[in-house]
């Protein structure tokens, strides 16, 4: 259980105490939510909030809803991803690595911004129908399947697309090198040989995607207003309950965390059958290609990166839009909106950068540690622990916050309507990515070099300190700079636990957004780009941390 923690006993309280941290604020929330949703309002316990679920059709509709576009959303992502990944990893021509590249840059964009941008670039009112209104075209309304479908696979194929570029990268051609020598054509090779080995990395993309699809609040709050899914509904039924009956909420929570749990289960227990062993190093070699299709790669890529950024392109150009009520000026300029929110109202940016900064600084420290004893010091307790990280990765945001209320709003810890459930919330949902980001140096890391110099007389932490932490020092800066994007850019958990004076900036963005106020909105939306692309190109270019890195 302990291996060779047992002779290291500051790393083995280290452990502990993290394990202690995520059994107190993830492991008994989670625990407390679904004891919540089998008690009913007289404290009988019973599954009466399960068959009332499966009794209403609003409620059997919001399931069959996330569960399609969780499903619809995977599909489209993996195959604009994958095709893009396909066209980067084996061919080069023109602009290759910039189009590649592109992409990336949609991982630090709130999904809020994307569907506030996306409403003024394709709604009702949108300039692209005002566009097409003399010509007597008008685009299908925005706010329904198609646009959720469309908006969503624009903010999530990049996952897909990290996932298998690395898994084309990984792959080793000597194999597809043989099938060719005995006479097999191209499509067979990529049937027989290219496509099973690649079925881990598809698995794993399918799998980030779709458990974001499900938790997602912002889009389908937004633009799902006829078409409910879990993640709304939930926060609906914890807003309209407060003081009551808390079954419901707790149910519909209880579901994501089935549906996240189960869908990493599937992607593990599908991977485990379908692993390969290939050499390192030996990646198939870039094919050249020119004239037209050069030209058609290149336009592709460059086209779906256009659309991905085309979000923040709408915000800073709104952001300087005149508006009377609800109706933009395009192509007059004020810094009205600049001003509401540095002068008149500036509180919801002061009050995500001092949450944002708390959040990153425990979260940093914690993700280093928790890094170095799942890589370093291996043995069944980190194991766990590896395990209890990654949980978080499951969970969508309004579920954490739900569990987090019912676990601290009473009891020997109080902890709601206090910043620090925000910042706890925050450190939670990013710890994941954080650990995954540490974790790569690492691995790299010969152990020769700590334990030369523990063998000169040098403790274990003090080694830790003064050998290890210089090295992995731009794994570090990755996982800050990677709590700092995603823990300014969280809604869904600050929708639920926020309270009066504590503001945020995605809350502000999409309040003004509901209240039509989009130019005010794209202003808060500028600020929070702002706030994350900056400390980015600094980390980026100060500790030459690639885009790769923070995925």
């Amino acid at each position: 259980m302990l291996g060779a923690l047992r002779r290291d006993p500051a790393w083995l309280a280290v452990a502990l105490a993290a394990l202690a941290i995520l059994g107190v604020f993830l492991l008994w929330p989670l625990a407390t939510m679904f004891g919540a949703s089998l008690s009913g309002p007289d404290g009988a316990a019973g599954l009466d909030g399960y068959r009332r679920f499966f009794g209403e059709p609003a409620y059997r509709e919001t399931l069959v809803n996330t569960l399609l576009l969780g499903a619809s959303v995977t599909v489209t992502s993996l195959l604009v991803g994958g095709g893009l990944a396909l066209v980067v990893a084996r061919h080069t021509f023109p602009c290759a690595r910039i189009a590649g590249a592109l992409p990336l840059i949609t991982l630090v964009i709130p999904d809020v911004v994307v569907a506030a941008a996306w409403v003024l670039a394709l709604g009702k009112q949108g300039f692209v129908n005002g566009w097409l209104a003399p010509a007597g075209v008008t685009l299908p309304p925005l706010h329904s399947w198609w646009g959720l479908v469309f908006v969503m696979t624009l903010n999530h194929y990049v996952y897909a697309f990290v996932a298998i570029l690395v898994g084309l990268k990984a792959m080793d051609r000597s194999l597809e090198e043989a099938a060719l020598s005995l006479g097999r054509p191209m499509g067979a090779v990529l049937r027989g040989v290219t496509l099973p080995m690649l079925l881990p990395s598809v698995l794993a993309g399918a799998m980030m995607v779709f458990t974001h699809v499900i938790g997602s609040f912002g889009i389908p709050a937004i633009l799902g207003a006829r078409t409910p899914v879990l993640a709304v509904k939930a926060y609906h039924e914890f807003v309209g309950e407060m003081g009551g009956n808390a079954q419901m909420q707790t149910t519909l929570a209880s579901f994501l965390v089935f549906m996240g749990v189960a869908a990493l289960l599937v992607q593990k227990f599908a991977v485990e059958r379908r692993q390969y062993q290939m050499e390192p190093g030996r990646a198939p070699a870039s094919v050249p290609i020119e004239g037209w299709r050069a030209a058609l790669a290149s336009g592709g890529l460059l086209l779906i990166g256009a659309l991905s950024l085309l979000p923040a392109a709408v915000v800073v150009v709104t952001a300087f839009t005149p508006s009377v009520g609800p109706v933009l000026r395009y192509g007059g300029f004020t810094l009205e909106h600049i001003e509401h929110v540095l002068v008149r109202a500036p509180e919801p940016l002061y009050r995500s950068l001092q949450l944002a900064s708390a959040a990153t600084l425990a979260g940093t420290v914690f993700a280093v540690a928790c890094a170095y004893l799942i890589v370093k010091r291996r043995a069944a307790l980190t194991f766990v622990l590896d395990i209890l990280v990654a949980l978080p990765m499951t969970i969508a945001g309004t579920v954490l916050g739900i569990a987090l209320t019912v676990a601290f709003n009473q009891g020997w810890l109080v902890l709601t309507g206090s910043w620090v459930i925000m910042a706890l919330a925050y450190f939670l949902r990013c710890v994941p990515a954080s650990v995954r980001a540490a974790t790569g140096p690492l691995h790299n890391l010969r152990d020769s070099i700590e334990e030369a110099s523990r063998s000169l007389g040098v403790g274990p932490v003090r080694s830790f300190f003064r050998v290890v932490l210089p090295v992995i020092a731009p794994s570090v800066a990755a996982a800050a700079v990677l709590m700092w994007v995603t823990t300014l850019s969280e809604l869904s958990a600050t929708l639920v636990l926020y309270f009066g004076g504590m503001s945020t900036m995605p809350i502000e963005i999409f309040q003004q957004v509901d209240s039509d106020r989009l130019g005010v909105a794209c202003a808060y939306s500028l600020a929070l780009l702002l706030t994350i692309f900056i400390p980015l190109g600094i980390a980026r270019w100060g500790f030459r941390i690639k885009p790769e890195t923070l995925e």
